[in-house]
């Protein structure tokens, strides 16, 4: 009568023991975490636009080449991997390797839909504070995009994420070369109707559709879509089993090596770089003047010639397909080896943080980056009031004033120092603490 129990308990001790030496508790978080911390460095550095080590580089000179390449590098880099992260974020809370079901799912899917509002409320509050757009309000409609794939396997959303990474290229030349005057686009340039900003959307009901309209359809919208799917389907990989975290470093790292020896290949070898300089060629040209009228005496008119139309913008060639950004020539919205580049390296870069952080004394070493990684929106709207308030305008009243190393350094020390010492006291970030409270309390834990 005491031997059987006894058996039984010590089966499913060897069982637990088993699958903890395949497992790491902590690893999956912190790796998470630090990866969306390293996108925040690099979400911060475009943003600062370093372009002298000690003091700003004067206008008409030659930035230092590091940080030149640097400001090349991460501009559209930083965010690939936070829209990505965004599906892996969607992945967990809705069950990971083993999605929910029924009324856990409908729970889980509710906050989603709470998180999207509480999201477009804080966005349109930092823009009425900051002055200018931001990326938090897209937030709204890319989490409720995602609800419908919450139910989907992870081979799926795979698939998914490849058709919309050539799909979304494809569709953004067309949109460039013919679809200036697609109704379902929002109209841009010279014209565009100037629609309300900051908390004044919510007063202006009759201009709601022409703003989610902006929202719902602009250029980083498409981008995202691929990263937001592949996300999602990282997100329902076990992450917690060892051998799926190599095969996604080495699954990731052979993607990211395989597209950039193709975009290569075909730019250089294959000659449709020469395409792609050309249209670069046309996007720079100044345009024409109008000549001059001159009467008989040699006198100038008393009134001036009215000015030309503006000349059309060139087609955007097909090989942009084919292109990387920056280092590369390509525009990265235009590129789908530069979303699958992206994929892959955002796969690679993740597998080896899980792998890594398996290991408690580096689990210790990144707990600063973990900790900063946990409250990235609190550290992102941080950084846009510090941009839009106090570094300035850019030149030509675009951007950001370009500054020096020093504004950036002081930002992460003071980002990192910060982010250890609120977490010592306290679980969440202020405002991941407040999307919290707000999700929990509309769809509690429980039904009724």
């Amino acid at each position: 009568m005491i031997t059987e129990p006894l058996a039984e308990r010590t089966t499913r001790a060897v069982r637990r023991r088993a699958v903890e030496g395949k497992r790491a508790s902590r690893g999956r978080l912190v790796a998470v975490d630090v990866l969306r911390a390293l996108a925040v460095f690099g979400m911060v550095w475009m943003h600062f636009v370093p372009t002298g080590w000690l003091e700003p580089t004067p206008p008409g000179q030659a930035w230092p080449g590091v940080l030149e390449w640097l400001n090349g590098f991460l501009d559209t880099r930083a965010r690939s991997v936070f829209f990505l992260l965004a599906g892996v974020s969607v992945a967990l809370m809705t069950g990971g390797a083993r999605s929910f079901a029924g009324a856990a799912m409908r729970r889980a899917r509710g906050r989603i839909a709470v998180r999207a509002g509480v999201l477009l409320l804080l966005g349109l509050a930092l823009e009425q504070v900051s002055g200018k757009g931001n990326i938090i309000t897209a937030y709204t409609g890319w989490l409720l995009f995602l609800l419908p794939w919450t139910r989907v396997r992870a081979r799926l959303l795979f698939a998914a994420a490849g058709v919309c990474a050539v799909a979304a290229p494809v569709f953004q030349i067309l949109r460039a070369n013919q679809g200036r005057d697609w109704g379902f686009l929002p109209p841009v340039g010279p014209g565009a109707p100037e629609l309300p900003q900051g908390l004044a959307v919510l007063v202006h009901p009759g201009e709601w559709p022409a703003v989610f309209q902006s929202y719902l359809f602009n250029v980083d919208t498409f981008y995202a879509l691929p990263l937001l799917l592949a996300g999602l389907a990282i997100g329902r990989l076990d992450l917690g089993e060892r051998a799926v975290r190599v095969r996604m470093a080495v699954t990731g790292a052979g993607i990211a090596v395989g597209g950039w020896l193709a975009s290569w290949l075909t730019l250089g070898p294959l000659g449709l770089g020469a395409a792609i300089d050309r249209f670069q060629g046309e996007l720079m040209a100044p345009p024409p003047m109008p000549p001059v009228p001159v009467g008989a005496d040699g006198a100038l008119p008393d009134v001036p010639p009215a000015l030309p139309e503006p000349p059309p913008m060139p087609k955007v060639p097909w090989a942009e397909l084919w292109a990387m950004s920056k280092p590369g020539p390509g525009i990265a919205e235009y590129s789908a080896l530069q979303i699958v580049w992206m994929i892959g390296v955002s796969l690679a870069l993740l597998g080896g943080l899980l792998l890594l952080t398996d290991r408690r004394v580096w689990q210790r070493v990144l707990w600063p980056l973990a900790a900063m990684g946990s409250m990235a929106m609190t550290w992102y709207f941080v950084q846009d009031v510090i941009t839009s308030r106090f570094l300035g305008t850019g030149p030509g009243g675009f951007g950001h004033a370009p500054q020096s190393l020093v504004p950036y350094l002081l930002f992460a020390v003071a980002a990192l120092a910060g982010s250890v010492l609120w977490r010592r006291f306290f679980r969440r970030g202020p405002l991941e603490a407040l999307v919290h409270r707000v999700t929990t309390a509309v769809v509690p834990r429980r039904d009724g």
